[in-house]
Order: structure tokens, then sequence, then C-alpha cells
């Protein structure tokens, strides 16, 4: 059987809840890239300098392809200035 699907679980943290669940397991395409989720729960260019954890290790490149089993975990950028 050949899968053209993978299955991922998405965390939203802080004040990234208002866009998409605490929790969520998700289908998706084969291939699928990080930017994908920020797509589906849309949320805004200016906090799509959110800080991405894959499986707890940090990413930050939207262009990242997505693995069957990955964690996702967003977090809020850290502001300052």
């Amino acid at each position: 059987m050949n899968r053209t699907t993978i299955s991922v679980t998405v965390k939203f943290f802080a004040t990234l809840r208002q866009y998409g669940p605490t929790k969520e397991v998700l289908t998706i395409p084969e291939h699928s890239k990080v930017k994908l989720l920020f797509d589906k729960y849309n949320i805004p260019k200016d906090e799509r300098r959110a800080i991405i954890l894959i499986n707890g290790r940090p990413h930050k490149n939207l262009e990242t392809i997505l693995k069957n089993g990955d964690l996702i975990s967003i977090f809020p950028p850290i502001g300052g200035g």
C-alpha cells in the first residue's frame, strides 16, 4: 500500500492558542511543510516568527518537511527590544 498521508501532532502555546487547539492530531499529505500548519490555522504573517519545535528540536524554517509521527510545538516569538 502506498502511503500518501501522514499523521502529526500539533500543539499551540500561550497567545498562539487563539489560532489553534492546545493539541490536535492531523492527517496531512506526505511531504507537507511546516508552512502548511501556519496556513491551515490562518496564523498572521507577524506571528510566523514563532518558535517551532519538532520532536523537541528547534526549527526556524517553515519549509521543513514533516514526517509521520512528528510532534510540532509552536510558541509565540519572544518579545523584547
